[in-house]
């Protein structure tokens, strides 16, 4: 070992020991692993509270001024959507159900009751992005059918097929096709049907009037050239004071930030992350203290040679960044396959690349360096001399 050899000795030092080095990246894999699940889990729960309304192809939406989420959907009568539809610069106005707490499937292999989350659209409105609503839209438009969600949880609703016919809230109800939306921490499954199936198996949304139908979401698409932001400001001055106008992105957002700051599930993910990066910089530090404890002699016969406080601390630092590089990428491989495994089983949309991998590797090079450097202080107050006792 020559002075000046930084980086060699770093390296030597990790990897001498193959039974240490194998537990030390299994320990800094581990908080890596840790790190990216808690993530995963988290932006998987926000993508999957807000995959319906990402679908909706238009520019503005309606809301009922007292809603917070649309797990726990309030309405607002869709004579608002009438009055929005006055503005010239509105194109078209279309309602949308959402029907959260008294949908229950009966599954058909054991007949066991389910609540699912039943969502109706216009047939004649090509206001969400989905394929399959488009291919079946006039199977969807014969009396009692819908179609289903593929990657309902199957535990609780059974396998959906077209051609399918069972039970919804005590109506019979005909399944014409699938569709992949996914589902979310609080429904487990999703049916599409019609707008007037809807109401006619939901009594309750349907007023004396189709101007008093209860509606959840209503979308307005804008004239080209409109200003969205300029006619919320508008709508909401002009619109009675019951109801809330967003632009699209607003909603989505606001919706995000419920479940992320507001909901305590949020919260939970975001200390699952932390423990992880706790339990990640305690492994470094007793991974790299105790390498320094075997090594006391070698460092010292190091500071006899010239070696700077500096430099040596610069050798432990660098055992911690290789540390961390070859931890973030044993742990990166654990994840892509746990990532995998949990879509498979919950049908949670989990995407690493929506993970921020490159900020997780920061966490990663930061715990490691860090514990480095506090672990290397005790070669800062012990001289050569009393390195040889």
């Amino acid at each position: 070992m020559q002075p000046g050899a930084t980086i060699p000795i770093s390296w030597r030092n990790l990897t001498e020991n193959r039974r240490r080095l194998m537990a030390s990246l299994a320990g800094t894999a581990f908080a890596v692993t840790l790190m990216f699940m808690e993530n995963g889990f988290r932006h998987a729960m926000l993508d999957s509270m807000v995959n319906v309304i990402e679908r909706l192809d238009g520019q503005v939406v309606i809301v009922s001024r007292t809603l917070y989420t649309l797990a726990v959907p309030y309405n607002f009568p869709y004579r608002r959507l009438l009055q929005a539809k006055e503005f010239p610069e509105v194109e078209a106005a279309s309602p949308f159900y959402i029907v959260t707490r008294s949908g229950f499937w009966r599954n058909p292999a054991d007949s066991g009751l389910s609540r699912i989350t039943v969502i109706g659209v216009r047939l004649d409105a090509d206001d969400l992005n989905l394929g399959e609503l488009k291919a079946n839209r006039d199977a969807l438009g014969e009396p009692d059918t819908a179609i289903a969600d593929a990657l309902s949880r199957s535990a609780s609703f059974g396998t959906f097929e077209a051609g399918q016919v069972s039970e919804l809230s005590g109506h019979r109800l005909k399944i014409v096709g699938t569709f992949r939306l996914g589902i979310n921490s609080q429904s487990n499954g999703n049916l599409i049907m019609s707008e007037r199936n809807l109401l006619r198996l939901f009594p309750e949304l349907a007023g004396p009037t189709e101007a008093e139908n209860a509606v959840t979401i209503g979308l307005l698409s804008l004239r080209p050239g409109t200003d969205a932001a300029a006619l919320v400001g508008r709508l909401q001055a002009s619109l009675p004071a019951d109801v809330r106008v967003l632009t699209l992105g607003d909603f989505i957002a606001r919706e995000r930030d419920f479940w992320d700051k507001v909901a305590p599930i949020g919260t939970i993910f975001y200390i699952g992350v932390v423990m992880g990066f706790i339990v990640g910089c305690v492994i470094c530090y007793q991974v790299l203290f105790s390498d320094i404890s075997d090594r006391l002699g070698e460092f010292a016969t190091l500071k006899a040679m010239g070696y700077s406080n500096s430099r040596l601390v610069r050798i432990v630092v660098m055992q911690g960044l290789y540390l961390a590089l070859m931890g973030f990428a044993a742990g990166l491989a654990v994840s892509i396959a746990l990532f995998a495994v949990v879509h498979e089983a919950t049908g949670l949309p989990m995407d690493l690349s929506r993970n921020n991998p490159l900020a997780i590797l920061a966490l990663t090079v930061f715990m490691c360096v860090a514990s480095g450097a506090f672990a290397a202080r005790r070669l800062l107050s012990v001289d050569p001399a009393q390195l040889f006792a």
